[in-house]
């Protein structure tokens, strides 16, 4: 079943995520809006972070490579004719479900690990995929200090069973101190390491992402899948081209986004649960990994040499640099970062816009 407005109607008659999803398809250009300045603020935030883990050319390249595309899989911008409506109506409605067909296909072939637009950004000089001796970093990314705040937000009962875990805190803890969505990369190293898989996956269920940082390779395509039974959600890639609300099925096809460059983006969705997010960062090169709630991270195929490594936790914008020599085999490098609350709010505080 493809995610789209379409397959809602098979849930019998015009549902209420249906009316919600025609609103926000009448509201899209405002929303876009107020979506754009919201990123653009974060992406301010980020700048420094997301600059160290090479996204703003840690690997060499153009930050802006790559040509605009299609931000999402749009099969479904149009919604399906009433059984009332006129024969017109219809092959309007099907002439823009094609023509947003049309749209994903040519964002596929536009952004895609082999097109030549990502390739003048992850291999500017076209070298060979590295074929030397290569080592494994594996570690553990902890964290010190106050425990993480209460965030203040509601979550909706029952059917949200995992989004107060997720989302209740300032950032996820597990046992023994380890840290969860910490983004950790390895850069700085000599060769061309592309990446292997095409897509990064992300699940929902219970209202809640299955992680909270994203990381993936220019060129690789985000899938969003739906593991509830019965409860729809519509994600949306926000600071990439906005072309159509796009809905995530119950134990449906996943849907698909395909970032436009390297960068920062912010993973959402557009049903009233605006704690439900995820921070994506979309990196010029492979060696990347994202901890669990183990706090264990594993990055394979490094080049041997002297490297530079780094733990990121975006959630409260901290991070932690090492420089370390990869030897053939396993290596092993574990982090530890520091909270302060106090220090926290003050930044935060200073970081809020005038009035």
């Amino acid at each position: 079943m493809a995610p789209a407005l379409a397959a809602i109607a098979s849930l019998g008659g015009e549902t209420a995520v249906l009316r919600g999803a025609r609103e926000l398809l009448k509201s899209a250009p405002m929303r876009n809006g107020e979506t754009m300045q919201r990123t653009a603020g974060n992406w301010r935030i980020r700048a420094a972070s997301v600059a160290l883990l090479g996204a703003l050319g840690c690997q060499g390249g153009n930050a802006s490579g790559g040509s605009p595309a299609a931000s999402a899989a749009p099969a479904g911008s149009a919604a399906p004719a009433a059984a009332s409506a006129s024969a017109a109506a219809s092959a309007s409605a099907a002439a823009s479900a094609g023509a947003a067909a049309s749209a994903q296909a040519a964002a596929a072939s536009a952004i895609s690990l082999t097109s030549e637009a990502v390739l003048k950004v992850t291999n500017p000089k076209r070298q060979a995929p590295y074929s030397g001796p290569t080592g494994t970093l594996k570690g553990r990314v902890t964290i010190k200090g106050d425990p993480p705040p209460n965030t203040g937000l509601s979550f909706p009962t029952g059917k949200c069973g995992e989004a107060a875990a997720t989302y209740g805190r300032l950032f996820r803890v597990g046992q023994q101190n380890a840290v969860a969505d910490a983004l950790v990369t390895v850069v700085n190293y000599s060769g061309h390491v592309p990446e292997r898989e095409e897509a990064e996956k992300v699940t929902i269920h219970g209202c809640a992402f299955s992680t909270r940082t994203v990381a993936m390779t220019f060129g690789q395509r985000l899938e969003v899948a739906n593991l509830d039974p019965l409860e729809p959600y519509m994600p949306n890639l926000e600071g990439a081209p906005f072309m159509a609300v796009l809905v995530a099925m119950p134990q449906g096809e996943p849907v698909k986004f395909f970032p436009p460059q390297p960068g920062y983006y912010q993973l959402v969705d557009k049903m009233p649960k605006p704690f439900l997010q995820a921070e994506v960062f979309v990196l010029k090169f492979a060696t990347h990994d994202v901890t669990g709630l183990d706090g264990q991270f594993e990055i394979k195929n490094i080049p041997v040499g002297k490297v530079l490594t780094a733990a990121l936790l975006p959630a409260i914008d901290q991070d932690v640099k090492k420089e370390i020599e990869i030897k053939e085999g396993e290596n092993t490098l574990d982090f530890e970062l520091n909270f302060d609350l106090e220090k926290y709010n003050e930044k935060k505080n200073k970081a809020k816009p005038s009035p």
